[in-house]
């Protein structure tokens, strides 16, 4: 399989391209050459990555605030979106049977397999390379953060706020966007937001942000 596009888009080569295979293999393809290892590893560089951004910028927070921050940019939410904005689903070695299963059932093997790429790159490049990606990937997540936030995912947010204001909850209306992509229409107040992605879950997520942006504004 040809890897060039997803190395393009994680902007980082690999020396040794046998890493970012076997971070693509799933245990159900190999049991015995896969990825769990890998997976292991990256949830850790991932973890001491973010956390030492958060401690370098917020340095009058907490350790409370502090990790309740990590923990909204790391949930297996997030992580299964990035893993969606980057197609690893096209690109995941799969037994036949695993590959039959329910789009929401392969969500466990998306967010493994994200985080065995981060494993994978600290192996091959070292710490510093690790790093770079892992803020590359979260730049705008992490920009959007600040002191105040609830640290919820977006569609949580606006129900909880929806509800607190005594409005409707929000109707998210899907439709095949063509491309590989969704498009989500979300209606407030006489005004629609719309917003695609990937998958319908990032394209949910997306016009919720839109939505609470607006009513926060």
């Amino acid at each position: 399989m040809d890897y060039k596009e997803l190395q393009h888009q994680l902007n980082y080569k690999f020396k040794n391209i046998e890493l970012l295979e076997l971070a693509l293999t799933h245990k159900s393809y190999s049991n015995s050459n896969n990825n769990e290892r890998l997976e292991y590893l990256g949830d850790s560089i991932l973890n001491s990555a973010i956390s030492q951004y958060l401690f370098k910028r917020f340095t009058n927070e907490k350790e409370g605030l502090l990790t309740r921050m990590r923990a909204y940019l790391v949930k297996a939410e997030t992580l299964i979106i990035k893993a969606e904005e980057f197609a690893l689903g096209d690109y995941i070695k799969l037994s036949k049977g695993t590959a039959n299963l329910s789009k929401d059932r392969k969500n466990s093997i998306l967010e493994d397999a994200f985080e065995a790429i981060i494993g994978a790159i600290f192996i091959d490049g070292g710490w510093e390379h690790a790093n770079e990606v892992i803020l590359n990937i979260f730049n705008k997540n992490l920009l959007a953060l600040s002191e105040d936030m609830t640290f919820k995912d977006a569609k949580t947010e606006l129900q909880e706020l929806l509800q607190s204001m005594k409005y409707d909850l929000p109707k998210y209306i899907i439709e095949d966007a063509g491309g590989g992509l969704f498009s989500c229409i979300v209606a407030y107040e006489g005004i629609s937001f719309e917003s695609t992605g990937p998958s319908k879950r990032v394209a949910e997520t997306n016009v919720a942000m839109k939505v609470l942006a607006h009513i926060k504004k």
